[in-house]
């Protein structure tokens, strides 16, 4: 990321921090849980009616698709990116979904810091949204501070963030900033110029596992199917639904799920 870029979302992340305060209070007052929010993915969106489905799509550059049918949501995430960037996209589409963003529906959403997050103030609220849900205030500052007693330097804290509360390096570096933990602005530009196979190195050597910037490459769309083809059936049975619009609905998912997978044979 850019040194300006960095500047320009610290500085625009202070001014929508009333609303998006406002957003969290919703989200939590719906879901009713303050957890670990990547193991929490499922039931957070059943809470919300949207069911989160992972699967390894094409492309690594965006992080999820939103679906709405007639009968259902389907928020599905790109297990085909790091881990901390897929629970990131996660917490940013919450927000959409939350908000009910008009050009949300139905579109590919990309991963964090697209080129649009410092002129399309929606995707600056749902990134600022997305940090608070992975790295809450209080809590951030407790283990900021824990990390810091031990007389580490600001890249190997960063690392240590970045692993604890599973989001991305730049994601825990302007959270640092934003919540005027660190002050000298300066010091982000070294740190915004480590490539992702030095970060690898970096927590190695810090003894971290690095699953945390690994694809899981997870894909549950066959565990879709199934469920969808014994609902489809009770609903046509009960006539809730017609056979017609069953099958056009199956056919859409499959037509959907066939364009963004990757076509692997040792997935």
């Amino acid at each position: 990321m850019e040194f300006r870029k960095f500047k320009e979302i610290v500085i625009n992340n202070r001014l929508h921090y009333t609303d998006v305060e406002e957003t969290l209070d919703e989200f939590y007052d719906t879901v009713n849980c303050k957890g670990d929010i990547p193991k929490l993915m499922k039931e957070i969106g059943r809470k919300l009616n949207v069911m989160i489905i992972e699967i390894p799509m094409k492309y690594d550059d965006f992080g999820a698709v939103f679906l709405n049918t007639t009968y259902s949501n389907y928020l599905l995430l790109n297990s085909n990116q790091p881990r901390n960037k897929m629970y990131f996209a996660f917490c940013h589409d919450i927000y959409h979904v939350l908000k009910g963003s008009t050009n949300y529906i139905n579109e590919k959403r990309e991963v964090y810091f697209n080129n649009d997050y410092t002129t399309d103030e929606n995707e600056r609220k749902a990134n600022l949204f997305a940090a608070n849900l992975l790295m809450p205030k209080v809590e951030f500052n407790k283990i900021y501070r824990l990390y810091k007693s031990e007389d580490l330097s600001t890249e190997d804290i960063v690392l240590k963030l970045m692993n604890y509360f599973d989001s991305t390096f730049v994601s825990v570096l302007i959270r640092l900033f934003e919540l005027d933990i660190l002050k000298d602005i300066n010091e982000v530009k070294p740190l915004l110029e480590i490539k992702k196979d030095d970060l690898k190195k970096k927590l190695e050597k810090l003894w971290i596992n690095t699953e945390i910037i690994t694809p899981t490459l997870n894909d549950e769309m066959s565990h879709v199917f199934n469920m969808i083809e014994k609902e489809g059936k009770d609903l046509i049975k009960n006539q809730f639904m017609s056979e017609y619009n069953y099958y056009k609905i199956v056919e859409r998912l499959k037509k959907m799920y066939e364009e963004i997978r990757i076509i692997d044979e040792n997935i």
